[in-house]
């Protein structure tokens, strides 16, 4: 008897940048460990509405190359702006035949490039790494870069930028890679990098030759306009575990630097557990514990600013709970933003068993963080 063995089943994960003049998608393929890249340019009286004409294109090749979203493990869109009315405009375009299968995550491009980075060998990360966004005379850039060179290594993302008219630079300057070129070697005196990568309309050209060769000159040097899709696909892999561990402060709009959590008991010594990371998006962040209460139905909430490394304490009174004995009472926490610095934390009675059931009230607690 003969057996014929068909094609082992692989995990592929789509990131889509859905950008003003592109749309970038990048899928990875877990078995071949490799990404491919397509791009597809917005004419431009389609820029309007971006993401509309953004999924628009996505869709036309899907549909041309027999796709559907079925067949991706993981779908990550991300977008330079990421604002609630962005990202309730793409929510709206997806249709039904997507979101029965995937969630709509959508990340910044400051994560993405971060993601991206701490996803590659250790080479690319663990020396400082400085990616340049240039579009519209403005150049955006983060700057990743190790704060803390010891035993437990920690980690630090910036993200800034400059206005380059103010720096006298202007696009259609014929002498612009000579002022660029200077702009380049006084930033990297203040920011030294080892691995830069370049995106963005502003390096399209020939323009670049002084530039270049300062900025290659003991460094290596990419570029490329697929880096954030690249960044958003590989979030499939799973989360980047210096992030989990705390190791990882992400200084930008809309990333999270505070951890929330209550302190345990463990030999007889009070530790802090958190129940949420930091280095994510606030809609993105979230975390969840259970907690037995003893004798008091009072629960007291630790909150870590990581980016100053203080701390400070809230206490939450849960009321109207059912008499029980010490220890028969879990609480289901629930930690949820709405903002960078702000949030709610639900309580929930869960009771114990069926000796003690659960009420299933829920106890909401607002938060403000100390920025």
């Amino acid at each position: 008897m003969e057996y014929v063995m068909g094609e082992l089943e692989t995990r592929k994960f789509a990131g889509i940048d859905l950008g003003k003049y592109a749309v970038q998608l990048s899928v990875y393929d877990e078995a071949a460990a490799e990404t491919t890249e397509e791009s597809f340019p917005l004419p431009e009286k389609e820029q309007e509405d971006y993401i509309a004409s953004g999924l628009f294109y996505i869709r036309r090749y899907m549909e041309a190359n027999h796709i559907n979203w079925e067949m991706y493990q993981g779908v990550y869109f991300t977008m330079e702006d990421t604002s609630r009315q962005c990202r309730k405009h793409l929510e709206e375009l997806l249709d039904e035949d997507f979101k029965k299968r995937h969630s709509v995550n959508v990340i910044t491009h400051f994560r993405s490039f971060v993601e991206y980075v701490f996803h590659q060998e250790r080479a690319v990360w663990d020396r400082n790494t400085l990616l340049l966004d240039y579009s519209e005379n403005v150049l955006r850039y983060i700057l990743v870069e190790q704060i803390r060179p010891s035993r437990q290594k920690a980690y630090r993302a910036v993200l800034k930028e400059m206005n380059l008219e103010e720096q006298g630079i202007h696009e259609d300057d014929e002498n612009r890679d000579y002022h660029f070129s200077r702009l380049m070697k006084q930033f990297l005196v203040k920011n030294p990098a080892h691995i830069i990568f370049l995106t963005g309309r502003g390096f399209e050209g020939n323009w670049m030759k002084k530039t270049l060769t300062y900025l290659c000159a003991g460094r290596r040097v990419f570029m490329g306009q697929n880096l954030y899709a690249n960044g958003a696909c590989l979030l499939g892999l799973g989360p980047v575990q210096l992030m989990e561990d705390g190791m990882l402060l992400m200084q930008g709009p809309d990333m999270v630097y505070h951890t929330i959590g209550i302190l345990t008991q463990e030999s007889g010594k009070a530790k802090y557990v958190p129940i949420t990371s930091i280095g994510r998006e606030w809609y993105n962040t979230v975390g969840t514990v259970d907690i037995i209460l003893d004798k008091s139905q009072k629960v007291e909430f630790f909150y870590h600013n990581t980016k100053e490394n203080e701390m400070e304490s809230a206490a939450c009174e849960i009321r109207d709970l059912p008499a029980r004995p010490p220890k028969t009472t879990r609480i289901r926490i629930e930690v949820q933003f709405t903002a960078q610095t702000e949030g709610v934390i639900l309580l929930k009675d869960m009771g114990f068993g069926s000796m003690f059931p659960g009420t299933g009230k829920v106890t909401v607690f607002p938060f403000k963080l100390i920025s």
